[in-house]
């Protein structure tokens, strides 16, 4: 494998740079996957129920009581 970087060597970069660099760019990698499979957890898990959307949109005012009660019934 040191064949692949003797043009390296010949433009100043050694072989061991560019191991290092490697590694360190996968750790870099493998750190930013781990944290977005790890902050997918944070909501998707918690689902709201049909009741609870029900009263967020009557206590925002975007339904009146009488749609409220006539919702929830049928809930």
């Amino acid at each position: 494998m040191s064949h692949c970087f003797n043009w390296l060597n010949q433009l100043g970069i050694s072989s061991f740079l560019l191991k290092g660099l490697f590694w360190i760019g996968l750790v870099i990698v493998a750190v930013y996957l781990i944290g977005r499979w790890l902050s997918s957890f944070t909501y998707s898990d918690y689902r709201e129920t049909p009741l609870e959307i029900l009263q967020k949109e009557f206590a925002r005012g975007n339904i009146t009581e009488e749609e409220y009660l006539i919702r929830k019934k049928y809930l």
